[in-house]
């Protein structure tokens, strides 16, 4: 069965004082998306993710 999730996300990061980026972001694997996420929550970004699909 083919998986629905594609890996490829559109996130916003948003930083304490409103600033905020928008990017898009491939992760291979749940680990390096939580990994990331991780890092990030430490810096004090908020992140806002739409996945994107087909």
């Amino acid at each position: 069965m083919v998986s629905n999730m594609t890996g490829i996300y559109e996130l916003t990061l948003r930083a304490p004082d409103g600033r905020e980026r928008q990017t898009l972001v491939w992760f291979p694997n749940e680990q390096v998306r939580q990994d990331y996420y991780a890092k990030a929550r430490k810096r004090g970004l908020e992140i806002i993710e739409k996945e994107i699909s087909e």
